[in-house]
């Protein structure tokens, strides 16, 4: 599985002056309609280095676009006990989802290619905006999507319309770890710390882990369509909680109609990514491009469409709703 980091767009009219704004989505979309429709490239000193790049439209919904987006390396080796270097060209992968009021863009985090993920998002943007403000008169930006902070300030802010709420466990740290964690919580004398179920918890998550499973707890009301409220009373909500926090580990909230929002207790805002990142077989993506599958054989088109499906629900669960900026012209 790899990892990709949330970003969105936001379109940007300072002067009041853009041609066709109302159409800025379908400007976007036609500078990636074919590999060539665009050159993304950057100046560094008097030379101009150029990034090649190919586009892949979902036949299910064309204005949801992969790009395999590539850097060109020197990779140092070493010869016959003589240094030299030699030309590489690693890709990582970016998903734009260009539908009517959407704004999301996921970038694959691949350090073989590029240092971090916001690179590319300054790429992107600042070659966009060059066609784009030319062309329209606006411009772009590429945000990164921030984890809330604080996990009680988003809840309260969304009391109305959370569905429910994913904790996940525990993987990379010792049950050991974690419990010495707990008690330096719970020394901040916080009425939302607790330990009191945290042993049969931690039972279970740990017995998965070494089961092989992937496992992840989802907290909802009993009735449903009903709001889950902010609860500090309830002890298996506060161990829930307790452990997410120890773990450093993000809170999933869920509203009503489907849309995700991911934040941390109380956590050192210096010790974490605060970019929201997420996983997704990245080798699927590579299929879309190859027309084979991992294992060599070609691509059916059952399993195109599969694939498809899977990116749609990924992109989904990542939704960022249009915040562009128009300046109305007195």
């Amino acid at each position: 599985m790899a990892r990709f980091s949330q970003y969105y767009i936001v379109y940007k009219d300072d002067f009041g002056g853009s041609h066709e704004w109302e159409k800025r989505e379908e400007h976007l979309s036609s500078l990636l309609k074919e590999d060539n429709s665009v050159e993304f490239s950057i100046e560094e000193g008097d030379k101009r280095k150029i990034y090649k790049h190919r586009v892949y439209h979902l036949v299910a919904n064309p204005n949801i676009i992969v790009m395999r987006f590539a850097n060109d390396k020197d990779l140092p080796i070493e010869k016959d006990f003589q240094q030299s270097t030699t030309k590489t060209e690693p890709s990582c992968f970016v998903i734009i989802d260009n539908r009517h009021g959407m704004r999301t863009l996921a970038i694959q985090n691949r350090k073989e290619a590029f240092n971090n993920p916001t690179i590319v998002a300054k790429i992107l943007a600042q070659n966009f905006t060059n066609y784009l403000y030319k062309d329209h008169c606006y411009s772009v930006e590429i945000i990164p999507d921030y984890y809330p902070e604080d996990l009680f300030k988003a809840w309260t802010s969304l009391q109305q319309h959370i569905a429910s709420i994913r904790f996940g466990v525990p993987q990379q740290m010792s049950q050991e770890e974690v419990l010495r964690k707990v008690q330096q919580l719970k020394s901040q004398d916080k009425d939302y710390f607790d330990d009191s179920l945290m042993s049969s918890i931690l039972q279970l998550a740990y017995e998965a882990k070494r089961n092989q499973y992937k496992q992840t707890l989802t907290v909802s009301p009993e009735q449903k369509k009903t709001a889950l409220f902010i609860d500090k009373n309830s002890a298996y909500m506060r161990n829930l909680i307790t452990i997410s926090a120890a773990a450093e580990l993000p809170i999933e909230l869920i509203t009503i109609d489907g849309a995700s929002f991911q934040c941390f207790v109380d956590v050192d805002s210096e010790n974490v990514d605060k970019i929201i990142n997420r996983e997704f077989d990245a080798s699927l993506l590579e299929s879309l491009f190859t027309a084979k599958r991992s294992n060599g054989e070609p691509l059916e088109q059952e399993d195109r469409e599969q694939i498809e499906e899977y990116i749609v629900e990924f992109i989904n669960g990542m939704k960022h709703e249009s915040k562009d900026e128009k300046k109305e012209v007195a």
